[in-house]
């Protein structure tokens, strides 16, 4: 480029000039020996520009121009033509995009001083192709179906399996049916005519492993209208041990180690009645009293439950010893709360609170009210939720290593058991406890990042180990590229595109015990679930308002009228001059 002047076909430039220049010493070579002729000079000047005309003419140069307002406007799936047909009339010229996730989208941006998208929006995975473009968003009416759903698809034996969602713009009389592998009814809800209806389904498995259940949806004659997979894993109840420590025998305490007792967790508690002494109870388990606590004998257990006094009126040495076990041996630790632990402030290494004046929430994925203290979890501190609902999270845990530390704001949860919900409290503990026991014999702990992986798009994971120099393979026997935590040296973070519906599988290469199982589901799965999320993730993403225009610089081509003009005339007078030479 010379002076904001480029070529459009640029690759050809050495090519045309080298054989221009060829062409000009032939010419040159052929009039020297006929310059006694007289127009020598003269017709080599012509044939000089006339080459110069031909080469531009190939070249097409091009100008570069500034640009402030060419709006684009990208279609995704679901748009409207009227939104469309608005738009076009309010942006005079604005240029027309269709988004395919499977096609490149940069280059046609480049030119583009703003972009709006409607319809269901773009794929979250390419939110980064739209960086350097002030992009906004405007985003579809809500459409009839499933727009949220949440479940507990990883359970163990005997656990209740829950599913709740919202239904948007229900068809009346319709019902939502919760099928087995098999295709059998286990549970259902009518639909009622309403702009949105919650819906709740449930049921408890019998058998363990991995299993495909469908949410369906039947009109009122019973006639199939949609059909959805919902993946489960089940596995069977492992041998649990846990300690419970605490300075002095607490309610909350005493109906918990009954619960565990009651599941077939193997149960050790030790209350302190004074300095030195202790009460042990034992549970599912051989009696073992535990005085000193060393590496060797927090190895026992997979779990230790602790109050805050007691577990911060340990010395260093011994909250050495719980954060090596918990880092090293992959220990879980379970701080009770009470109203210390949201004073500790700094002195609290783990989690850090605030108030929030809320003294009562709804259960997640209930109608159950519980207690809790009037603070809430600051999730700039923490790491991951346990449980979630409208109000807050109630529970988190924090990774420690191969170990956790968790705790949570609930208070006096034992009060459901006086109330006869047994299931809501079981629920609570079950789900807790399930987050932060580690299973030792795990070399490899792996996470899904992706929530509804799909054919052909990106499933990212992230996974832990101890293990060094390892490939992780797909279902494919593909090695996966894995990108290492620069701060957390045994996380790893990976992406792969799984090519077919169903279980897929990750591995580490050569060890099958390793295996991680996760479901793919069909482009034609969940559709309407799929573009609520998208739509939801755009407007985060983009937001509504519409932006300021980029400056931008395009390349627009030069007028080629000179240069034929230049050429033909050229090319004129060099067949006419030998004429003229031959009169004179």
């Amino acid at each position: 480029m010379i002076d904001g002047i480029s070529f459009v076909q640029q690759e050809l430039l050495i090519p045309i000039l080298l054989g221009g220049l060829l062409v000009f010493v032939v010419f040159v070579f052929k009039e020297w020996r006929t310059r006694d002729k007289g127009r020598f000079t003269l017709n080599a000047i012509v044939a000089f520009i006339t080459l110069i005309a031909l080469i531009l003419i190939v070249l097409e140069p091009s100008k570069e121009v500034e640009i402030q307002h060419k709006q684009g406007l990208l279609l995704t799936e679901g748009y409207r033509t009227a939104r469309q047909d608005s738009l076009e009339a309010i942006y005079e010229g604005i240029q027309v995009l269709e988004y395919n996730p499977k096609q490149p989208v940069r280059r046609a941006l480049d030119s583009l001083t703003s972009l709006v998208i409607i319809g269901d929006g773009v794929a979250p995975f390419d939110f980064y192709k739209f960086d350097s473009i002030p992009t906004s968003y405007l985003p579809n009416e809500i459409t009839s179906g499933i727009t949220k759903v949440k479940c507990n698809d990883h359970l163990v034996l005997g656990d209740e399996f829950r599913l709740n969602g919202t239904y948007a713009k229900p068809k009346l009389g319709s019902i939502l049916v919760l099928q087995d592998s098999r295709g059998n009814g286990l549970d259902s809800i009518l639909l009622e005519d309403k702009s949105s209806q919650n819906f709740s389904l449930k049921t408890v498995p019998k058998v363990s492993g991995d299993f495909i259940f469908k949410l369906s949806e039947k009109d009122s004659v019973g006639k199939m209208l949609e059909s959805n997979p919902l993946p489960i894993t089940i596995r069977k109840k492992e041998p649990i041990r846990v300690l419970i420590v605490n300075t002095f025998p607490t309610f909350e305490t005493k109906y918990l180690k009954n619960f565990l007792a009651d599941e077939g967790y193997e149960v050790t508690v030790r209350s302190q009645l004074t300095k030195g002494k202790f009460k042990f109870e034992y549970f599912n388990t051989k009696a073992s009293p535990i005085y000193q606590f060393t590496e060797e004998s927090l190895r026992k257990f997979n779990v230790v439950i602790t109050d805050t006094e007691t577990y911060f009126n340990f010395g260093k040495t011994v909250k050495n010893r719980f954060e090596h076990s918990i880092r090293e041996n992959g220990l879980g630790l379970l701080i009770q709360p009470i109203e210390l632990l949201f004073k500790l402030g700094k002195a609290m290494p783990y989690f850090s609170f605030k108030s929030d004046g809320v003294n009562e929430v709804q259960l997640p994925n209930n109608t159950i009210n519980i207690e809790k203290y009037p603070f809430t979890f600051n999730e700039t501190f923490a790491v991951n939720a346990i449980d979630s609902n409208e109000l807050g999270k109630l529970s988190y845990f924090r990774q420690l290593g191969l170990g956790r530390v968790a705790t949570t704001t609930l208070l006096n949860s034992y009060q459901l058991v006086l109330q006869g919900k047994n299931q809501a409290y079981k629920s609570i503990w079950t789900q807790i406890l399930d987050k932060i026991v580690q299973r030792k014999e795990q070399v490899v702990a792996w996470q899904s990042q992706t929530e509804l992986p799909k054919v052909g798009e990106p499933f990212s994971f992230v996974l832990r180990t101890g293990l060094e120099d390892f490939q992780v393979l797909n279902t494919e026997e593909k090695r996966v590229p894995l990108l290492q935590n620069a701060n957390v040296s045994f996380k790893y973070s990976g992406t792969t595109y799984p090519k077919k519906a169903g279980w897929n599988t990750l591995e580490v290469e050569g060890d099958s015990t390793t295996q991680f199982s996760y479901y793919v589901y069909d482009v034609d799965d969940w559709k309407s679930l799929s573009a609520s999320h998208k739509r939801e993730a755009n407007a985060k993403q983009f937001g509504n308002a519409i932006k300021e225009n980029r400056t931008v610089m395009v390349n627009r081509p030069i007028s080629l009228l000179f240069f034929y003009i230049l050429f033909l005339l050229g090319i004129g007078w060099l067949w006419l001059s030998p004429k003229l030479s031959a009169l004179s």
